[in-house]
């Protein structure tokens, strides 16, 4: 099915020879510096452990980040690409990425659209997920640093090979987003793929053999979802979605990580991921959107329903199930007091809800076990004097438990830290009239 999908696309994309063709390109830098010496740029990765977003095994490929953060001015990121166009039946992306300090690059989108009758369309190929309220390309966030809960949660973001249907209606003058997609696995928040291992070594020396059960046939996640935007007047709108995704299969493979398992084990099952939004927006009606604003709000759960299938001390507790509950949310909002100013605030937090259920010996209780929250509190000023330039200046507050060797036995143990970060970006943009407002993936 896969193979087919990507055939689909390459028949489709052959299309651009002869269409309407909207070149892209977006280059991010940052110059970034922390209170802990810049150290503080990879506590986020560190706590993607906690959040059982694990890359100890294989566990797929990375999710929808560009780049990390590090003392000093950086390129973190170009992304390039196109947009084609070659009927009003007819249209699609291709999107690459290029990740110059880590000298990596890979193709980020590749898809092509077929518009159906009473507003309905199909894409295929690698897409990003309509999923959530935050489902878009770094350069297009009000904020430097990605949404935390889409970081902790979805690694970054969903983009995977696969098929969606769409529906966009009018009804009562509120204009609906209703659709379908059927994805690939391969995303290590929800969706991540082990190998079995033959002669694997653990953390303690250990050699063992680690089985886990064949990938399902695509697809591996569904995903359904629905969004509503509605002009109350001339300079009011709201607008709001709910979307489900459902993983068939999710493998983790852990070794050691502080305040979570002393032991290396791996489970195998499923997850499933909730996400609610809204959002309202304001138009002053003065020019260049001075008095213009927008608040936003979205709430993400996640569940993963899995089971032990390798331990390193105690394989008389395979097959027991691992019931892991996790959520977040982020509340922000940005207003233009000037033409060319907007400045921006964003709340943040992740693990309000952060446990994980076994089963104990009968008749005793399930037993659950609890972990900290991560905060993050971001103000952001930006600066857009030319559609092609972008400055922002932003600082953030923040509040993790991180992985430190304490007592110099060689572990790391989870140590709650308070921190602040600073960050300058300077993003230079080439898009062709792209309208940043509406993102269309």
């Amino acid at each position: 099915m896969k193979g087919n999908i990507a055939l689909g696309v390459l028949l489709m994309s052959g299309h651009v020879l002869a269409a309407d063709v909207e070149q892209l390109l977006y280059v991010d830098s940052v110059l970034y510096g922390d209170s802990e010496g810049g150290d503080a740029g990879s506590y986020a990765a560190q706590a993607l452990d906690v959040y059982n977003v694990h890359n100890d095994g294989e566990g797929g490929h990375e999710g929808h980040a560009h780049g990390g953060l590090e003392q000093g001015a950086h390129i973190r990121s170009i992304e390039a690409g196109l947009d084609w166009q070659a009927s009003d039946k007819l249209d699609g992306s291709i999107k690459g990425v290029i990740l110059p300090e880590a000298g990596e690059a890979e193709l980020e989108e590749a898809w092509a659209r077929y518009h159906l009758p009473a507003n309905t369309s199909v894409k295929a190929g690698k897409l990003l997920s309509a999923f959530g309220a935050n489902n878009i390309h770094p350069h297009e966030s009000d904020f430097v640093q990605q949404n935390l809960p889409v970081q902790m949660l979805l690694d970054g973001g969903l983009i995977e090979k696969g098929v969606q249907l769409e529906w966009q209606p009018e009804i009562a003058g509120t204009h609906l987003k209703t659709g379908v997609e059927l994805l690939d696995g391969g995303n290590r928040g929800i969706a991540a793929q082990e190998k079995s291992v033959t002669g694997y070594k653990t953390s303690k020396g250990k050699t063992a053999n680690i089985s886990y059960p064949e990938h399902p046939d695509f697809p591996q996640v569904s995903h359904v979802y629905l969004k509503a935007e509605k002009e109350l007047s001339e300079k009011h709108a709201i607008s709001g979605g709910v979307s489900y995704l459902k993983s068939r299969q999710h493998q983790e493979l852990h070794q050691y990580h502080p305040g979570i398992n002393d032991a290396d084990h791996g489970l195998s099952g499923e997850a499933t991921m909730w996400s609610t939004s809204a959002a309202y927006q304001h138009d002053a009606g003065r020019g260049g959107e001075m008095g213009n604003f927008k608040v936003a709000a979205e709430y993400l759960y996640q569940n993963k329903d899995l089971m032990l299938n390798f331990h390193e001390d105690k394989p008389n507790l395979l097959g027991q199930p691992r019931d892991l509950h996790v959520d977040g949310y982020s509340v922000q909002g940005t207003y233009h007091v000037a033409p060319t100013w907007e400045v921006g605030l964003r709340h943040e937090r992740v693990g309000g809800r952060h446990e994980a259920r076994r089963p104990s010996v009968a008749p005793l209780p399930t037993q659950t076990s609890y972990f900290n929250d991560m905060k993050r509190n971001t103000v952001a000023v930006t600066w857009q004097p030319a559609k092609q330039h972008q400055l922002r200046l932003e600082a953030a507050h923040n509040n993790f438990d991180v992985g430190e060797d304490t007592n110099g036995d060689g572990r790391s143990e989870a140590v709650n830290k308070t921190f602040d970060q600073f960050m300058l970006q300077y993003q230079w943009s080439l898009d062709g009239g792209h309208d940043d407002s509406h993102h269309d993936h």
